[in-house]
């Protein structure tokens, strides 16, 4: 016993004191659009089409789009770029409420002297950074724990990396749980469905009856790139159905394979601040 204690007095506090501080770390691929010629190589290597070439109205324009919603990680576009445009991020954190909101489009015009493209514009969806909205709702909500957050978490089809990470937001290092977030056994007690895994065909149902018995005002958050698109598995296939906004409404997104406990925690800050805000709605009588 006095071993223990010993050991437990050497080791101290893990507990990490700020979950979201920005790190140094491997990240989703970044894109310089203004360096692209839109030749297509990088979308040819993408194994589940987050990068894809589209064609204009004219023959004499394209367009390409990088969706973080569908990136896997795996930098086949950072070696497939032969212009060096893309490269590979330190960015692990990304959230947003749409789809759209975690793609970027360029749109490309062709020159005419070289036939190569020349980008034109970017065409992008702003949606909230960590430091946009997470890190602004984090000091309101650790000031009011009464507002506290029960979270019940679907596997509707993962390979069970993003559980992985998820499980790890409940250690020492990140204690989910001083934040006022709990996870519940029954959905009738969530206030959040936490759903990682493309909706395989076996879950449908399932995932149905879940958000049925989640009392309102509900917040569902899709994590991971099958969550959030489906992933490497598809959409519309034989045994997935796809992204988890193919079966229910999504209000975050969580990209990643699989997401960082930071990236998920980032995710529940917002969609925190997302019920709070759903909540006021409904007792704040119409005027």
């Amino acid at each position: 016993m006095f071993r223990i204690l010993a050991r437990s007095a050497r080791t101290g506090i893990v507990t990490d004191p700020d979950p979201l501080a920005p790190r140094v770390q491997l990240g989703f691929p970044t894109i310089d659009f203004t360096r692209c010629t839109a030749c297509g190589d990088c979308a040819g290597a993408c194994p589940t089409g987050a990068l894809e070439l589209g064609a204009a109205e004219a023959a004499s324009s394209r367009t390409l789009s990088l969706g973080y919603a569908s990136c896997i990680g795996c930098r086949e576009c950072v070696h497939a770029c032969s212009d060096g445009a893309i490269t590979a991020g330190s960015a692990g954190e990304l959230i947003g409420h749409t789809r759209e909101q975690l793609t970027r489009r360029a749109a490309f015009d062709v020159e005419p002297a070289t036939g190569r493209f020349r980008f034109r514009q970017e065409e992008s969806v702003p949606g909230p950074s960590p430091a946009e909205s997470a890190q602004a709702l984090a000091a309101r909500i650790r000031g009011r724990f009464g507002r506290s957050l029960h979270v019940r978490q679907v596997d509707a089809g993962s390979c069970n990396g993003c559980e992985l990470e998820i499980a790890a937001t409940a250690n020492p290092v990140f204690d989910l749980e001083r934040f006022g977030i709990h996870f519940v056994a029954s959905p009738r007690h969530a206030d959040l469905l936490l759903v990682t895994g493309p909706v395989t065909r076996n879950m449908e149902i399932a995932l149905r009856r879940t958000l049925e018995a989640t009392p309102e005002p509900r917040v569902v958050v899709a994590v991971g790139a099958c969550g959030c698109s489906g992933g490497i598995f598809g959409e519309g296939t034989y045994a997935s159905i796809g992204g988890v906004d193919r079966v229910a409404p999504v209000d975050v997104y969580v990209p990643g394979c699989p997401p960082s406990p930071r990236a998920i925690l980032a995710g529940l800050f917002v969609a925190m601040g997302l019920r709070e805000a759903r909540v006021r709605a409904e007792v704040t009588p119409a005027r």
